[in-house]
């Protein structure tokens, strides 16, 4: 045979028993010196009036305390004893009334009818209601508001607790957030360069002499509907490009993989740098990196057919990078509409890294220039020169 676990109370049975267990406490200074030798029978009627007025107290004490107050105040005329149970209710409605003025007229009527009660009518002796209004304060009101106090404290304790879940849980928001924009931001990035690279190869294949009519045809569809799906990429996943404090690429790729890659699309690339191109901090790194990939994109949208060239010079102190293509030629294709945010994001970019971002027209093409610092050191966001908007050979980027 398996031993059968005892449930756990339920909160309602949990509370009968607390409430049970403080009529017991609080009706024991009442019976014992009735209970105890020498018998008085004569008194049992008012013990088991009081008894029930205890009851009574204790079983509308946890939703109208302050009637429970004034109950034990009331038995506390018949039975001296009674004055045990004043601090306890008192407490009790310091901690259970939501509200303070209730318990101040309360408090105050007691006062007030005790005054009109003792002096006015019964010819109390002052130094008797002296006595009876200093228990009605030190048993009452201090006990009231000590309950008070532990409301207070309790229900700050549980809005701090609230408030350190809500800030944990917006941290948690925040990451994710950060976390999806950074990886919206790397797929605009590397899907936008890809599917320009595949943009320049159908145009190239539109144009070439001795393409059937109809496969030119295709050719252009395809250029047109890469151009249109670059156009919803930016649109989608453009607009979610807020944190570019880390932006992602792909693992161990350098400069010259980018250059090998816009070659193999049909692009004519022109790469100069030496061997100071190699172990660049992490953050100069990528900064490189995403300008030379932003540049042969817009190079590739803008500006087809165009030759390009790029130059990464590191010197002691910075490291210079330089895009450059001219006008694109008269036959090229011209790419899609731009808003305008790929220079915008680049110059953020450049400027979280430390350095100086300068884009725009240069000897009838377009330029774009990267200074970034070796050494760490920090440049005003307000120093980074402003992007130009268009140019010959150089539409908005």
């Amino acid at each position: 045979m398996t031993a059968v676990e005892p449930r756990p109370l339920s909160p309602a049975a949990r509370r009968r028993a607390g409430d049970l267990l403080l009529w017991a406490v609080l009706a024991t200074p009442v019976m014992y010196p009735r209970l105890s030798p020498p018998s008085r029978p004569h008194e049992l009627p008012l013990l088991l009036g009081v008894l029930t007025l205890l009851g009574a107290a204790v079983a509308v004490g946890r939703r109208w305390p302050l009637a429970a107050v004034l109950a034990v105040v009331a038995g506390s005329l018949v039975d001296g004893n009674v004055v045990f149970a004043i601090p306890v209710f008192g407490y009790l409605a310091g901690r259970r009334s939501a509200r303070a003025a209730p318990a101040v007229v309360v408090f105050a009527g007691i006062a007030v009818a005790g005054t009109v009660l003792n002096l006015g009518l019964l010819g109390t002796e002052p130094s008797t209601w002296f006595l009876l209004t200093s228990v009605l304060l030190f048993a009452g009101v201090f006990p009231w508001l000590l309950g008070r106090l532990r409301r207070q404290h309790r229900a700050l304790a549980e809005a701090g607790r609230r408030h350190a879940d809500d800030e944990r849980r917006a941290a948690v928001e925040r990451v994710r957030l950060r976390e999806r924009a950074r990886i919206a931001q790397d797929m605009h990035d590397s899907l936008g360069h890809d599917l320009s690279l595949i943009a320049l190869r159908a145009g190239a294949l539109e144009l070439a002499p001795d393409l059937p009519g109809a496969h030119r045809a295709a050719a252009g569809e395809l250029r047109a509907s890469v151009a249109a799906a670059t156009e919803r990429l930016h649109e989608v996943i453009g607009l979610l490009r807020e944190d570019r404090s880390g932006p992602l690429r792909p693992p161990g790729e350098t400069v010259a993989d980018l250059v090998d890659g816009a070659r193999d699309a049909g692009m004519t690339v022109d790469l100069r740098a030496g061997p100071a191109d190699a172990d660049l901090p992490p953050l100069v790194a990528h900064a490189v990196h995403r300008v030379v990939r932003e540049a042969l994109t817009n190079a590739a949208r803008y500006a087809p057919g165009a030759p390009v060239t790029v130059t990464v010079d590191r010197g002691v102190d910075t490291v210079t990078v330089v895009v450059v293509n001219p006008t694109p030629p008269a036959a090229a294709l011209p790419g899609p509409a731009s808003h305008g945010s790929g220079l915008l994001a680049l110059r953020e970019r450049v400027r979280l890294a430390g350095g100086l971002l300068d884009a725009g027209p240069r000897d009838g093409g377009w330029a774009v220039t990267a200074r970034l610092p070796l050494t760490g050191a920090d440049v005003a966001a307000s120093a980074v020169h402003p992007c130009t908007d268009a140019g010959p050979g150089g539409p908005p980027r």
